[in-house]
């Protein structure tokens, strides 16, 4: 593929965001009607929790700015319903700890599957080792019973290395996405920001 061509399917994502390519920061807009759309209203909680699909919004924007831009997200509500910018900010942030306690607790269990399933990997090599040092002869019933041993064995180890290593490292790339991605993070009113006409709004909640 010619230089020019990788160039312009790189620079892509300038027909949907503003970015400054000097600074290497992309400018991402969501846009909602109230805050209410962006909680998961069945948490009767102190502090709103924010809902998987306003997540999975941000974690888009992760996938569609190139990895080494900062993101400068800016949210706005037609309505903050009496919540004030600083608080919707303060009830993110939280969120994100709450995030972060939560892939603390996955990683652990994660653990315990792993060395469970590398246990078992072990004590299925050992009985196919001893079985086949043992067990004589070519019957057709000892190779079923090898075959499937030796199945159970690489199946078992390979599961626990995809957990441990695939799994695991696409748990701290969204760590890290969330630690180092954002240049910066703002709630806002929709109206108080004249400066962003209507085609601009590039991320509009769908009702």
């Amino acid at each position: 593929m010619k230089k020019k061509n990788l160039e312009s399917i790189y620079r892509i994502g300038d027909a949907f965001f503003e970015t400054d390519h000097a600074a290497k920061v992309a400018f991402v807009k969501l846009k909602f009607g109230t805050p209410e759309e962006i909680f998961d209203r069945n948490y009767l909680t102190k502090t709103p929790v924010v809902s998987d699909d306003f997540m999975d919004w941000i974690h888009s924007a992760f996938r569609l700015i190139p990895q080494e831009y900062k993101i400068d997200l800016d949210i706005l509500f037609d309505d903050l319903q009496g919540y004030s910018e600083e608080n919707l900010e303060e009830i993110f942030r939280q969120n994100i700890l709450l995030e972060y306690r939560a892939v603390f607790s996955e990683h652990r269990r994660q653990n315990r599957t792993a060395l469970k399933l590398i246990l078992t990997g072990i004590g299925l090599f050992i009985a196919m080792m001893t079985a086949t040092s043992l067990w004589k002869g070519d019957g057709i019933f000892r190779q079923i019973c090898l075959y499937a041993l030796d199945i159970g064995t690489t199946v078992t180890i390979w599961e626990a290395l995809y957990i441990l290593v695939v799994q695991r490292i696409e748990s701290l790339s969204k760590q890290k996405n969330l630690t180092d991605r954002f240049a910066e993070i703002k709630f806002r009113q929709a109206s108080s920001d004249a400066k962003i006409p209507e085609e601009e709004k590039n991320f509009s909640k769908m009702s």
